[in-house]
């Protein structure tokens, strides 16, 4: 019990401490804290018996491959990797929730926060992007290509929540949390142009940061194709050496510079882990 009161204490801790260097340091996760979680984090496992070490160190491994590759990509920072390594070494595995008595079939506890994280995205990303771009250029417009495919999707989500109900136990509250998806969902469509102003700002190359992201999406074809030219390494990520090969070009590029906080929604995704498990197997329950 006292194992698991320390895991848990430095689970907390240390996905708080991410949360507001994320929030206050412009999502900027010194290398020295980093590390020192992942040290933590390998320590905090060997406490385990051997068969769940070795569970939790093959979890850790496919997250830190996935990891590199998605922060490769520009879709994760290194920091979040780190985060993510941290949990999965400390929790290997889906505790009893402490709020509801469902069972979790020893399921890897990172998926369960994983999927949480991804609820807590999908529902509040929307209005903070949308009151960004708000605040930026005074309105909001509807992407009239979008309102089909919102259709299209609001059609599905009931087609699915229907199909859930069916299976599922507790019907209201698959519904209630299936809408809680869809309808940010749907607004994601039929804003994306407002949402994506929101998290963009227009910098010169000179101004990047190593780990920045470049909304590459939103850049014009013709200025992608020069950049393209000028660097063979210009994608997403903004590397040391994208920045040396663009830097004297004086043109601006959109770049992702008001980027949600992704580890406010993994804390938020923890407790929701702790407290009610697998949102999945709850749906099913």
């Amino acid at each position: 019990m006292l194992l698991y009161i320390l895991r848990l204490a430095a689970l907390l801790i240390v996905v708080l401490a991410y949360a507001l260097f994320d929030i206050f340091n412009k999502r900027n996760v010194p290398d020295i804290f980093a590390y020192g979680t992942l040290a933590l984090g390998i320590l905090l496992t060997l406490t385990y018996p051997l068969p769940t070490i070795g569970i939790s160190l093959l979890v850790a491994a496919i997250i830190a491959i996935l990891g590199y590759i998605t922060y490769r990509m520009g879709v994760l920072g290194a920091g979040d990797t780190f985060e993510f390594l941290f949990i999965s070494l400390v929790m290997p595995l889906q505790v009893a929730p402490a709020l509801i008595s469902a069972p979790q079939f020893s399921f890897p506890f990172i998926l369960s926060v994983f999927i949480a994280t991804g609820y807590a995205t999908i529902i509040l990303t929307p209005a903070y992007y949308i009151l960004r771009a708000k605040k930026k250029t005074g309105k909001i417009m509807v992407d009239k290509k979008g309102v089909p495919a919102a259709a299209t999707l609001i059609m599905a989500y009931i087609i699915l929540i229907a199909a859930l109900d069916y299976l599922s136990g507790n019907a209201l509250l698959v519904s209630v949390i299936m809408l809680l998806v869809a309808i940010p969902s749907s607004i994601i469509l039929l804003f994306k142009n407002s949402i994506y102003e929101g998290m963009t700002q227009m910098v010169y190359p000179s101004q990047l940061e190593i780990g920045d992201m470049i909304a590459t999406n939103m850049m014009d074809k013709r200025d992608l194709a020069y950049f393209r030219k000028r660097s063979r390494h210009f994608e997403r990520l903004a590397t040391s050496h994208v920045i040396a090969e663009t830097k004297r070009i004086r043109k601006r590029i959109p770049v992702y510079k008001n980027a949600i906080p992704l580890a406010l929604f993994t804390l938020i995704g923890v407790i929701v882990s702790l407290l009610i498990g697998n949102v999945v197997l709850l749906l099913l329950a």
